[in-house]
């Protein structure tokens, strides 16, 4: 368990009550990493959310298969930032890997307890749900913008 007021420093729980907040602070556990720690791995089960406090963590993608590129950077995650969004997504499999760049503190959330606390909540499952969509849309305009430079 964390302090739910650990959580609303952050922008991704801003809309969400002290009950909501306390709620996801029951299922959460703040952990450190050292440099190079694989946090989540590509095509496994997406079973944490995951808030970086500090460090920095780097997304990569091999996408398997013969001629594959292998560990392509896709993203970054800077402190503030989630991760494991896929933990909320069916079919909950991570979609690419997450590997700490320096030493990196994290808050991990539980992503079966989340989901099982979204079908009860409504409107908490609406309100991450709006900020999974945001953060995935950002991430798709940073896989454009790398593709764009990559046809330059």
């Amino acid at each position: 368990m964390i302090s739910l007021e650990l959580l609303r420093r952050y922008p991704f729980f801003a809309l969400l009550t002290d009950d909501q907040l306390k709620a996801i602070a029951m299922i959460a556990e703040e952990k450190t990493y050292p440099k190079e720690t694989l946090l989540v791995k590509e095509n496994t089960p997406a079973n944490k959310l995951i808030l970086l406090l500090e460090g920095d963590v780097d997304l990569v993608y091999s996408g398997g298969g013969e001629g594959a590129i292998s560990n392509a950077l896709v993203g970054s995650i800077a402190p503030g930032e989630m991760l494991g969004v896929s933990s909320l997504i069916e079919p909950y499999i991570y979609i690419s890997s997450a590997r700490a760049t320096v030493p990196a503190k994290v808050v991990e959330i539980d992503g079966a307890a989340v989901r099982a606390l979204m079908q009860v909540d409504k409107l908490l499952g609406y309100a991450l749900m709006c900020n999974v969509a945001a953060a995935v849309l950002e991430r798709l305009k940073y896989t454009q913008v790398e593709l764009a430079a990559a046809r330059a």
